[in-house]
């Protein structure tokens, strides 16, 4: 029996988010706002702050922004590095100017209450609160409004955000080149890029829901490493952190969702990479194969996407199940017996059905194939083997060999302990400072589509 010619490659385009816009902020300018901090540290994060490659300066015109102009050149080490370093300046302000846990006083004694007032007009003085960063304008992408970071905590937020959608942009252009090649030995190392940087966004938007104060699948006590315990502990305290909290407000962190979504479809995309290159080497698992597409399939099924991505992450997961159908199928043909030509039969019919739900004009190439090798078993076993066809196909066991790769716990920068700010000049400082930020409006959309395409 003869090997299937041209079997299916997977329909792995990457999720094509959006890009998190921002205004191009000068800090230095800043004064009201930031009088209090040294000129060296705002200088460092107006430059820093550039190269997180998301700045447009007209919302109404989101096409001329700073990606598209820079992407061609883009290095994931250099980026991620740039971002690191905005977000260490940044991670400053909410240790060297945030204000004291709440705290709470048991008077049992009417002198100590009279001695602890004195004792406030004498000589304790309210600590300063921290800076407001309204200056800070940020496209939400859920609601597609305009919002404005309200503190640090919220910048770090809005800026960890950006550096996964910029990833995710650049992953998919990367899976183009790929699914385009004609010689996946030359373009290997782009697809190598792709996949690990899947991995790594994967780890930040872990990261970044320990920011929010919400847990993650991975949010568990046992066994952690140093890094992963010291990332449970700031989940824990953000989670308590009035200044946090706030964030609920926006869209893109409301309960974590949008978070959640795309730190799912890090895992599952870099899943489909491996998917992609083991079925175009010479010798293919198509077990593995068939095994890695239910677990493709599951982790799409499981997530809990944003209204914007329902139908992508249904389309997906219906996709992948029919997908690892085709690839037992595509197995059991390759055995050269009559019961297992019957059973290729089972698994292909099975396929079809699956893809028959799919509409869109990007599946047809899949169905096509599929019902090619349909037609091709179904003659082979009428006029050879005669064997019963089963009404019903067992679904393989999913296997998932992807893990997330930890982003860097980020310090503070080095430049807050080289410049310490006199007490008095953040007083000065703060003293002019809006005590918050405008009101944000929130719109609610219920959009459907997604800015990718399957081929």
């Amino acid at each position: 029996m003869a090997p299937l010619a041209d079997v299916l490659r997977p329909a792995c385009d990457g999720l094509v988010p959006g890009i998190k816009l921002t205004k191009p902020v000068n800090f230095a300018t800043e004064k009201k706002l930031f009088a209090a901090v040294a000129l060296p540290i705002l200088e460092a994060m107006s430059a820093a702050r550039t190269k997180l490659l998301c700045e447009c300066r007209d919302f109404k015109k989101p096409a001329q922004n700073q990606w598209e102009e820079t992407k061609t050149s883009f290095q994931m080490e250099t980026y991620l590095q740039a971002a690191t370093d905005y977000l260490s300046l940044v991670k400053g302000f909410t240790e060297h100017h945030a204000p004291p846990p709440p705290t709470t006083t048991t008077t049992t004694d009417a002198n100590d209450e009279q001695t602890s007032l004195l004792a406030s007009d004498e000589s304790c003085e309210q600590p300063p609160p921290s800076i407001p960063f309204t200056c800070c304008e940020w496209l939400d992408l859920t609601s597609t409004t305009s919002v404005h970071s309200l503190n640090a905590h919220h910048e770090y937020a809005h800026a960890l955000l950006a550096v996964g959608c910029v990833c995710f942009h650049r992953a998919s252009d990367l899976t183009q080149v790929m699914l385009q090649s004609r010689d996946f030995e030359y373009d290997e190392p782009k697809l190598k890029e792709a996949y690990n940087l899947l991995l790594r966004v994967a780890g930040l938007f872990e990261a970044l829901l320990a920011w929010l104060g919400i847990p993650s699948s991975s949010s568990s006590t046992a066994a952690m490493s140093d890094a992963a315990m010291q990332q449970w502990r700031l989940e824990q305290s953000n989670a308590a952190n009035p200044e946090v909290q706030t964030l609920q407000r926006v869209k893109d962190f409301e309960q974590g969702t949008l978070v959640r979504f795309l730190h799912g479809v890090g895992l599952a995309q870099a899943q489909e990479l491996v998917v992609l290159r083991g079925v175009t080497r010479e010798n293919v698992d198509y077990v593995l194969m068939g095994k890695l597409c239910m677990d493709i399939s599951k982790r799409y099924a499981e997530l809990t996407p944003t209204p914007k991505f329902t139908a992508w992450a249904a389309w997906k997961a219906t996709y992948y199940a029919g997908l690892s159908a085709y690839y037992h199928g595509v197995f059991e043909w390759n055995k050269n017996e009559g019961a297992a030509c019957a059973q290729a039969i089972a698994q292909f019919q099975a396929a079809k059905d699956l893809w028959a739900k799919l509409d869109n004009n990007h599946v047809q190439r899949s169905k096509a194939i599929v019902q090619r090798d349909l037609d091709i078993a179904t003659s082979r076993n009428q006029s050879i083997y005669h064997e019963l066809v089963p009404d019903t196909i067992t679904p393989l066991d999913r296997v998932g060999l992807v893990q997330s790769q930890s982003f860097p716990i980020v310090a503070s920068n080095a430049l807050w302990k080289e410049t310490p700010q006199p007490i008095a000049t953040v007083k000065q400082g703060l003293s002019n400072a809006p005590a918050a930020a405008p009101p944000v409006h929130q719109v609610e959309t219920s959009s459907g589509g997604c800015a990718c395409a399957i081929l």
